[in-house]
């Protein structure tokens, strides 16, 4: 059925752009200054109400099993009451999101609004070319004057999210807490450590590899059994050692990207001077590669770490087995009963080896693109502009993100230094803030507040922003994010999935030593003959137009 449902599209997809083709289609890169011309009758510049009278308008987006449904969430309602204007839902299951978007585009039964939208590049630059979504770079500075602050304050953010062809099509998600708690740490297991007496947290990945030699040996779970496994990491997206790059890669000397582009896959891309190249095809890696046999050939890495599925993995944490990992808190990884015991695992700061005496932390990208757009059939464009532009403010940000004051969160004092959730008794916190509010899952349009996230009074959060905070002097992005072009993404993606799949399958050789390291030429040769070299220069033609745009 699903094969089905995906052809239909695939056809609707290919009709929809053949008859655009033989009528002319829609006006390429439509202006937006037309819409600007003068202030709509019914809405207000400022303040609130946004509209004079009611609007009520079409939102499409996804909709991730734990959230409610949408039109019972306190965070619209709230909204309606604040800004006059309602939403008639239509919220597809997550796993089928992006058909059903593809399939509205194709038929032309479009929303007016995306929210949570997860519009690629891809999507922008060709539904906006097409005139399908309608460019706001005209509107933002009149109409969402939070968001016009945040892009003079960070070039960087108008950067992201300007198309090619000069228009912004969508808008972001964007992060100021820059010491992210929900960033992935590298910890040690606590008991272990007791175990051992408590030795120093390692300084170089020499020190690591002669402490996962001591959980291997010492019985640090004290169950007389040899069952101790001294390193493992979670799969994250069908890449079994992306969470073992992230942290020790940049040990070697390498700082790969992080999921740099719309498909959600990493580029395995960095920058230098300028100048981009694949990380894989650098000393560094090789490097790495190197340290990751030599654990995987003395028993420190988890032997089922190409085969073990999320679940496995945790199972062997909650069973004390794992002794180190990484996570965004311990309790992710160990079972722990009370929230003040994760201040006990030790945090691993970045490590250095003998080739790279440079600390680096790879943190996450602080913009996400693609998660809000209006279509042409949006007859409120201004009004819609002004409802989102609430979600770049503090205020907006924790109605978005934990729901109404009072209802789903409090102040603890009167100089609101302070605020805690209020969570019925007997409902998981996470369950009941799905209820309140799309933010469980769904990437929304908004500002992630890190003056307000450190002022939530929650013991874990308080240990994690700390735990941030230390790794925050050494974090240092990889390559910024880059906007291709139709052509470019489309051939760039045919190109990354080759290289990736045949990267995965020889790191995995070589660390299991199913391959050997005097291949390794031949392994690069390869990549060469994989047109790698075409695949750095799309986004270095990228990278170049992203560095001469203001």
């Amino acid at each position: 059925m699903k094969k089905t449902f995906t052809l239909l599209v695939a056809v609707i997809l290919t009709l929809s752009v053949w008859l655009t083709g033989c009528s002319g289609g829609e006006k390429e890169n439509p202006s937006s200054d037309n819409q600007l011309s003068s202030t709509p009758e019914n809405v207000n510049e400022s303040g609130f109400p946004v509209v004079k009278e009611p609007v009520k308008l079409k939102m499409m987006g996804a909709k991730f099993p734990l959230q409610g449904p949408w039109d019972q969430m306190m965070f619209f309602k709230e909204m309606e009451k604040m800004t006059g204007i309602s939403f008639e839902f239509d919220t597809p299951d997550a796993k089928v999101y992006d058909e059903k978007k593809n399939l509205a585009f194709a038929s032309n039964n479009l929303p007016d609004v995306f929210f949570g939208g997860n519009l690629s590049s891809f999507d922008q630059l060709n539904y906006g070319k097409q005139g399908l979504l309608i460019p706001l770079e005209g509107l933002i500075d009149k109409y969402a004057p939070n968001l016009a602050s945040l892009m003079e304050k960070d070039p960087s953010i108008k950067k992201a999210i300007t198309s090619p062809d000069g228009h912004i099509y969508a808008l972001p998600q964007i992060t100021d807490i820059t010491r992210d708690l929900m960033t992935q740490k590298a910890y040690l297991n606590y008991s272990f450590m007791e175990a051992l007496g408590n030795p120093e947290a390692p300084q170089t990945v020499d020190e690591l590899f002669e402490l996962l030699k001591r959980f291997r040996d010492e019985d640090p779970n004290k169950n007389g059994i040899k069952d101790e496994v001294p390193m493992s990491f979670d799969t994250l997206k069908n890449d079994a050692l992306y969470n073992a790059r992230v942290f020790l890669l940049p040990a070697f000397g390498e700082n790969e990207d992080r999921f740099n582009n719309s498909a959600g896959s990493t580029t395995r891309l960095t920058v230098k001077d300028d100048t981009l190249y694949h990380t894989v095809l650098t000393d560094g890696y090789k490097e790495w590669v190197k340290f990751m046999k030599k654990a995987n050939d003395e028993k420190l890495l988890d032997p089922e770490i190409f085969i073990q599925t999320t679940q496995q993995f945790k199972a062997k944490g909650a069973d004390n087995r794992i002794g180190f990992s990484t996570m965004v808190a311990p309790f992710l990884v160990w079972k722990i009963e009370k929230p003040e015991d994760n201040a006990k695992y030790p945090l691993v700061l970045p490590l250095t080896s003998s080739i790279s005496q440079e600390k680096v932390f790879a943190p996450k990208q602080s913009i996400i693109p693609g998660a809000f757009a209006i279509t042409k059939h949006n007859k409120h464009p201004e009004a819609t502009l002004r409802w989102v532009d609430y979600l770049y403010t503090p205020e907006g940000f924790i109605l978005a993100n934990q729901g109404v004051e009072n209802e789903a969160w409090e102040w603890k004092d009167a100089e609101k230094t302070s605020w805690v959730r209020i969570v019925p008794e007997g409902v998981p916190m996470e369950e009941f803030r799905a209820k309140n509010t799309p933010d469980v899952g769904t990437i929304l349009p908004m500002l992630k507040s890190r003056e307000l996230n450190y002022k939530q009074d929650n013991l874990i959060n308080s240990i994690l922003n700390e735990h941030s905070e230390q790794l925050s002097e050494f974090s240092k992005v990889g390559m910024p994010l880059l906007f291709l072009t139709e052509e470019e993404e489309s051939r760039a993606n045919i190109l990354k999935n080759d290289l990736n799949n045949y990267i995965a399958q020889m790191e995995a050789k070589f660390i299991l030593g199913n391959e050997s390291m005097d291949k390794w030429d031949d392994f690069t040769a390869t990549l060469k003959k994989m047109n790698v070299d075409e695949f750095i220069g799309i986004y270095q033609t990228a990278y170049d137009r992203y560095t001469a745009s203001k």
